[in-house]
């Protein structure tokens, strides 16, 4: 027979403990990552950084050029594209031995992302045109969605229901239904497209291009360019330079940072009213910028790979909207992607 002290207890116990009022709300059950995997694109390696210490743990052999990256829902498995030997490769984990390979065919700088169901991963392959689909448990190719014109960058928006991929031939930004498999549209666009980022209900879309020291806002929708966020570059680094803003990721529903390859810095920007709000400059050619994802506390922690040092970098936006460097770890050369770890 249950006692009443039981039955108080065992309610008790049912009722969740919310310790950050920022957490209130959040549908997440996501544990906040401890590690992260970064691909060394030049060195044939991946690092493990661990995040508290932002120190690397090790370092893996992989193969020559590997690119792109996924950890598999389960966390059991990590899945490398090695585009010298033109295929992804699975790794088990934590034991980081290799267990399969996925031949692909030509490759150029392909990111990879996990589907939702976690049941494949989506490579956008360069040379083929095509969006790759290998089921994630037999590791063999499932299905190719075609005409995406030398896809690049493959990212989920955020309602999590279709792919945006970036098209290098025909330059635009493609739409893919991964669950119907299908290409949707192909909104097409003067420039070359450089990474993404979205607003929270996926009717605005960001990106940079080359020679241009800003980025663009694009609606989804009309698939109209609607703005350019330009900025000064630093006093003294002002000639005409291709590489410019590169990676760009949504911290807030407002706030993005964008990530100055050539000239060195980050940017924080308020899309809403496009004030920068601030700049970092304690960066090395910064390539990709990534959003820790299922954050606790007042600020928003994210990562920099660092190509010019070969570090990883850990930086916060504050409560303030301003930038804030938390630590280095030394990896690789020329790091780029990565994939988080529970």
């Amino acid at each position: 027979m249950t006692t009443r002290r039981e039955f108080i207890a065992g309610a008790v116990a049912t009722i969740p403990l919310v310790l950050d009022p920022a957490a209130a709300g959040r549908t997440s059950e996501k544990p906040v990552p401890k590690q992260v995997f970064v691909v060394n694109t030049q060195d044939a390696s991946v690092s493990l950084v661990d995040l508290t210490t932002m120190k690397e743990v090790r370092q893996y052999e992989v193969g020559k050029r590997p690119y792109g990256i996924a950890v598999t829902r389960d966390g059991k498995s990590v899945a490398v594209g090695v585009e010298d030997e033109e295929c992804v490769k699975f790794y088990s984990l934590p034991d980081f031995k290799e267990k399969g390979t996925t031949k692909i065919g030509k490759m150029f700088n392909d990111h990879i992302v996990l589907t939702q169901d976690g049941k494949h991963v989506l490579v956008a392959n360069f040379y083929s045109d095509d969006v790759v689909g290998i089921d994630v448990g037999t590791m063999k190719e499932a299905f190719r969605i075609k005409d995406c014109s030398a896809p690049h960058v493959v990212k989920y928006g955020p309602l999590g229901k279709h792919v945006f991929v970036t098209c290098k031939k025909v330059t635009g930004i493609a739409v893919i239904d991964p669950v119907a498999r299908k290409l949707v549209k192909v909104i097409p666009l003067n420039v070359n497209p450089r990474s993404l980022t979205f607003s929270p209900d996926e009717k605005r879309v960001y990106f940079g291009s080359f020679w241009v020291d800003g980025f663009f806002e694009m609606n989804v929708e009309s698939g109209k360019v609607t703005k350019l966020f330009k900025y000064d570059p630093p006093k003294g680094n002002g000639d005409p330079q291709e590489v410019t803003y590169h990676g760009v990721e949504m911290l807030t529903d407002k706030v993005l940072v964008a990530a100055n390859e050539g000239r060195s810095h980050v940017d924080a920007v308020d899309v809403s009213t496009g004030k920068l709000l601030d700049r970092l400059a304690d960066v090395s050619k910064p390539c990709c910028v990534e959003k820790i994802p299922d954050q606790s506390g007042t600020g928003v922690k994210f990562l920099v790979s660092n190509i010019g040092d070969g570090t990883l970098q850990l930086a916060e936006l504050t409560a303030e909207s301003k930038l804030k460097s938390l630590g280095k770890a030394a990896v690789g050369k020329a790091p780029k992607r990565v994939a988080f770890l529970a």
